[in-house]
């Protein structure tokens, strides 16, 4: 009660963040009346004796150790740094297996791209959580939609913090993120966890902010300035202004009485924040986080829009019903019309479809498509779609915020359980630059690696899995030259867990 309030009085609110869970029911979560996980392990273990695409969702069972890669082609000299990525890795222990895709523990993939080649390495975030259940060899808490019969108290979402989605680097160290609770610091030279990020810390905020949802997609300006956003169950939505050292330097409320439960990503122009709001709601009888969505029809897609110098709201817009859980920019035209792309869904279908997959159940769920948004300051918008598939859209780190031409975008032509292609798209006349891996591969997130800062220039790098050979490559493409394929490919020995998000720190 006196961390509400301290909160309550520093942010001048009605209402205190700290008060919210993002999750439905945060005292509930050590109650199972039946081992659900239990039957997810069985039943996935069953059908991954024949399905070899599923080999990504298996569990690592530790660390890897530096390890060079096998070049094919030449890694180009302009191409030097270190290519973090983030995701879980640790879904099944001792007979049980989470429920959804989002759970499992953090693990960090490390490329170090040299003169002499790329060497990588790997290391699971050592939170408490992962500790303990790791010295147990079981789970030992419910998470945020698997209930664990006999679990220990959850009575704070950093007890079950998997640090599984994203990673940055702020200040010298890095951060590994997760959507519902604190971010974790990482030490960039030996990647062991230093603790977690106290965003109040040095600020007159102090430890009013500790534990408070801090989002797995900041937006990051070309000078360092942080800003985020971190959601609760209440509808209250949390907003952060961080400097380039990873220091608070304002914080606000905004009450948006939104009940869907998942919400993923935000935008930011030079001016303002943009909040979408996903057309769902929750299923009020069901306290899993994610399950409990379901996709309304009849309610508008709402964005809000803030402005980033009060991180107050000045003026909201209705869309057409949708779920995204990513965009990749946004941007102001001199009059203040807004322009932002999303990889839109027609329903959460793909939500779902990342419990399914826990269980090793494939699914046709309803892919999403690049949706270009304009919004006009009359209140009117206007969305253009463009044809293919879309997924993990990432632009010109240097133009975050600001107008860009490209939109990089993964794909599926074939799969039915992950991307398989790569593309980069002229959002000014839909022109396409594809590059198709084919079925055999199964395709993460590629992120744009430049130092010139000239869109168009560079390099887009990221992994694929490829299942019959059960080994994780490295690919590189000349940004202009997608669809013929990777200059360079560098192969590991071993399968690496699908993951989530990542960035490249050049040098």
């Amino acid at each position: 009660m006196q961390r509400r309030e301290a909160l309550k009085s520093m942010l001048g609110l009605s209402v205190a963040a700290a008060a919210c869970s993002p999750f439905p029911a945060l005292a509930n979560l050590a109650s199972a009346n039946e081992d659900i996980m239990a039957q997810f392990a069985t039943s996935f273990d069953k059908v991954a004796l024949n399905n070899p695409s599923l080999i990504g969702l298996k569990s690592m069972s530790g660390d890897i150790p530096w390890q060079n890669l096998t070049i094919e082609g030449k890694l180009p000299k302009a191409l030097r740094g270190n290519f973090y990525r983030n995701g879980p890795a640790v879904h099944q222990r001792n007979g049980q297996r989470y429920t959804h895709l989002f759970e499992g523990d953090g693990m960090i993939q490390h490329f170090n791209f040299t003169d002499t080649g790329i060497q990588h390495r790997a290391k699971f975030v050592k939170t408490n959580k992962y500790t303990q259940e790791q010295a147990a060899d079981k789970f030992l808490f419910s998470g945020p939609n698997s209930k664990l019969p006999g679990s220990l108290p959850v009575n704070k979402t950093d007890i079950i913090n998997a640090a599984n989605t994203n990673i940055i680097p702020v200040n010298g160290e890095l951060w590994a993120l997760w959507e519902a609770g604190s971010a974790t610091a990482i030490d960039a030279s030996s990647l062991e966890a230093k603790g977690l990020v106290n965003l109040g810390e040095n600020t007159r905020y102090g430890n009013s902010l500790k534990g408070l949802a801090f989002s797995a997609h900041p937006k990051i300006e070309a000078d360092g300035t942080i800003w985020n956003f971190g959601s609760t169950i209440t509808g209250d939505i949390v907003l952060y202004h961080l400097n380039n050292r990873g220091i608070t330097q304002k914080v606000n409320l905004l009450k948006t009485n939104y009940r869907g439960g998942m919400l993923h990503d935000f935008l930011i122009t030079q001016n303002n924040i943009l909040i979408i709001l996903p057309s769902l709601d929750r299923d009020k009888t069901d306290e899993r986080l994610f399950s409990a969505s379901r996709f309304n029809n009849s309610l508008p897609m709402k964005v809000l829009v803030i402005d980033k110098n009060t991180l107050t709201l000045t003026r909201e817009y209705q869309l057409d019903a949708g779920f995204a859980f990513h965009f990749g920019n946004a941007w102001e035209d001199t009059d203040g019309t807004i322009r932002f792309d999303a990889s839109l869904y027609p329903n959460c279908e793909n939500l779902h479809h990342m419990s399914d997959l826990m269980r090793g159940k494939t699914s046709d769920a309803t892919p999403a498509n690049t949706v270009l948004f304009t919004l006009y300051k009359n209140g009117s918008a206007h969305k253009q779609t463009i044809d293919g598939i879309s997924e993990f859209p990432r632009v010109y780190d240097h133009l975050t915020g600001l107008q860009n031409n490209l939109l990089v975008t993964l794909s599926s032509v074939k799969s039915d359980v992950w991307s398989d292609s790569v593309r980069v798209i002229n959002v000014n006349n839909g022109k396409q630059d594809t590059f198709v891996y084919g079925e055999d591969f199964l395709v993460e997130e590629h992120v744009i690696v430049d130092k010139s800062q000239q869109e168009g220039n560079g390099y887009l790098v990221g992994t694929a899995l490829h299942v019959p050979s059960k080994r994780t490559c490295v690919n590189i493409f000349k940004i202009g030259h997608i669809s013929d394929g990777p200059i360079c490919r560098a192969w590991l020995g071993q399968t690496l867990p699908l993951g989530f998000h990542g960035n490249f720190v050049a040098v």
